[in-house]
């Protein structure tokens, strides 16, 4: 049976959490296998853990990592280089739309009031986050802090411009276990980090990427 194709651009809705952090270059070098040739260079890094609502290809979790920024022609982008979803559809087009490496990973995700304990398992290991939400609302935007996205997809580079906003909650991580290699341990890699921020709700658009040869035209 033929898989059937969700070509962007994407429309998701959902909550997330954003765990932004400065990070220790030195421990972190192990986590970016998938930045290809890019050229690491530091600076704000991030984890964020979603859950998408709705998408055009459905409901679905996902825990990613962006460990900084990278250098491609003189140009600076974000990239990931490590991240989870609960679909197979989404891990199949992701790569292809964007050449995200998306991996396959059970979720377990709950809430109460403002407590939520979320896990995250698959055959190398398990990452355990306990976060609390606090309820003093602000606007989130990526019109303040635009991130470009850079990934390696076949012969091109990929690179993607999102656009959202939501509904910002300053928030606590309260606890954070990790087992096994599954995923970077923010309180390890990170040589300083910021309020977590939960965002909820949050609407995202995923465009259309534009696509870069290996000398970046």
């Amino acid at each position: 049976m033929q898989n059937i194709s969700y070509p962007p651009p994407w429309d998701l809705t959902g909550e997330g959490f954003i765990f932004p952090f400065l990070p220790n270059q030195k421990i972190i070098q192990k986590w970016l296998t998938n930045a290809n040739d890019l050229q690491y260079r530091g600076g704000l890094g991030a984890i964020m853990l979603v859950n998408y609502e709705s998408s055009n290809v459905g409901p679905y979790y996902e825990l990613l990592f962006i460990p900084g920024n990278f250098s491609k022609n003189s140009r600076n982008h974000k990239s990931i280089t490590k991240i989870y979803v609960s679909s197979e559809v989404s891990v199949r087009e992701g790569f292809k739309n964007w050449g995200i490496p998306k991996e396959l990973a059970h979720f377990e995700w709950k809430k109460n009031k403002n407590l939520y304990n979320i896990v995250i398992t698959n055959e190398t290991g398990k990452i355990s986050f306990q976060i609390k939400k606090y309820f003093f609302p602000f606007p989130v935007t990526t019109a303040i802090y635009p991130i470009s996205l850079l990934q390696k997809s076949s012969e091109k580079y990929l690179q993607t411009s999102f656009v959202g906003h939501g509904v910002g909650y300053l928030s606590s991580l309260k606890k954070l276990e990790v087992e096994g290699e599954i995923f970077p341990n923010l309180l390890e890699i990170s040589k300083l980090r910021f309020p977590c921020i939960n965002v909820s709700p949050f609407t995202l658009i995923f465009p259309t990427p534009v696509e870069l040869s290996y000398d970046g035209s």
